[in-house]
């Protein structure tokens, strides 16, 4: 019998027979024609070993009773029957412990579920603590925004319309503050929450990503100051602040900006169930020109959003940002580059016409940093890829996308620009 109709009559394939040749479970006659002829031998031993695998024999422990099997029979051997015996019962005692075992996580799953779906979620609605009503300000006047048509809950606003005399509007919504750049928001890279998307992520990507978010975290824990106001930008494509409030001040504020206000939903009520009195403002829009008060923001932590931002912008991330920071503000953030010239480089133009020049080259954080008199005082080189996965559609097969962690900070107070020239 030949191989083909061999594996056939077993229902294998015909890797898995030559598998079984390797480790010598079968042993086929080899004709001088370099094929195999199985014998009624090989059918017999096919046979036991399709037999002990229903038993849940490893294929190791079946290859030593056929070892035994082959040098003598137990049906004539009382010594080797009594081993094939005791093999048997042997496996029977291990699989109802198994049984037990499978039967007891699968008490405690259920056990898990319930508690699970059973666990008490935050009825109260969610908005804008009061604590940032006196930081809502005209971005272009730079003055306080007048608000109308509110609506109170407990400690939040909800809703309102908020609007200044030079014509700016914004409004906030369901507790989100939309600004008035929203109808031209674009459509963000969402992994960070679609179960789809991030089935496109490689798990080389996902493990360097999780190499820079816990390079940010450490320098997150070592943030001790107080009344800190703490903005993430991106937060709908990915977002790593959540992962972290436990470890920070209490007193601490922070800011999630993202396009989409049904994600940056989500995000709230994920935040509002684990953190009660959490300080947190979610703004959707997609030029980072906030209505915020000016020189209030301590700390920038970029997850990737100065990559995402500049997909579709010419200018530096931080420009739009700049009038908000403090004389000691600080980006903490972790960017993604290629070594020119990668052709990935050359695809982030063609696919992303917008994009600025030089985003994702390496020397982009260094050049535009400085040119805001802003300067890496830390960085760490954590590792690349060569797949990260189909959800990063620039990238070509088998290049190095390298993943850089940094801390930025102003050179001094006297290299600072004008925050508030247009």
């Amino acid at each position: 019998m030949k191989i083909g109709a061999f594996a056939k009559r077993f229902d294998v394939s015909v890797d898995t027979v030559r598998y079984y040749i390797e480790i010598e479970l079968l042993l086929p006659d080899k004709k001088a024609s370099a094929q195999y002829e199985f014998t009624p031998s090989c059918v017999e031993d096919m046979a036991f070993i399709s037999e002990m695998k229903q038993f849940h024999f490893t294929l190791q422990e079946i290859r030593q009773m056929l070892l035994r099997k082959r040098i003598s029979d137990f049906t004539v051997f009382e010594d080797i029957r009594w081993h094939y015996l005791r093999m048997m019962n042997e496996k029977k005692q291990r699989l109802m412990k198994d049984k037990e075992q499978l039967e007891n996580a699968l008490h405690q799953l259920e056990n898990k579920l319930i508690t699970l779906q059973d666990e008490p979620r935050t009825e109260a609605e969610t908005g804008v603590p009061y604590s940032f009503l006196p930081l809502l300000y005209c971005p272009s006047c730079r003055i306080p925004l007048q608000i109308r048509n509110a609506f109170l809950q407990g400690k939040y606003m909800l809703s309102a319309q908020l609007y200044c005399s030079c014509s700016y509007r914004a409004e906030i919504k369901d507790g989100i503050l939309l600004t008035s750049d929203k109808e031209n928001a674009r459509s963000a890279y969402t992994y960070g929450y679609e179960h789809e998307r991030f089935q496109l992520l490689s798990s080389a990507f996902i493990n360097l990503t999780e190499k820079g978010n816990q390079w940010l975290a450490d320098r997150l824990r070592s943030e001790h100051a107080k009344h800190q106001l703490i903005v993430e930008a991106n937060a709908d494509v990915y977002t790593v602040l959540p992962r972290y409030i436990s470890s920070l001040p209490p007193e601490t504020m922070y800011i999630f900006c993202g396009t989409s206000s049904e994600l940056l939903i989500r995000l709230k009520e994920k935040l509002s169930q684990n953190h009660t009195d959490l300080q947190a403002l979610y703004i959707e829009s997609s030029d980072w020109q906030f209505p915020l008060a000016p020189v209030t923001v301590d700390l920038i932590v970029d997850s990737f959003s100065f990559n995402d931002f500049s997909l579709h912008n010419r200018i530096f991330p931080l420009l739009p940002m700049l009038p908000y920071l403090k004389p000691g503000a600080r980006v903490l953030g972790h960017y993604l580059y290629y070594q020119p010239p990668a052709a990935s480089l050359a695809r982030i133009c063609h696919l992303f016409p917008q994009a600025h020049e030089r985003t994702y080259h390496p020397d982009y954080l260094d050049e535009n940093f400085s040119r805001v008199g802003m300067k890496l005082t830390e960085r760490e080189l954590l590792g690349y890829t060569k797949e990260p996965g189909n959800y990063l559609r620039y990238h070509v097969h088998n290049e190095k996308l390298h993943l850089l962690a940094y801390l930025a900070e102003h050179r001094d107070s006297g290299d600072r620009p004008n925050l508030f020239v247009q």
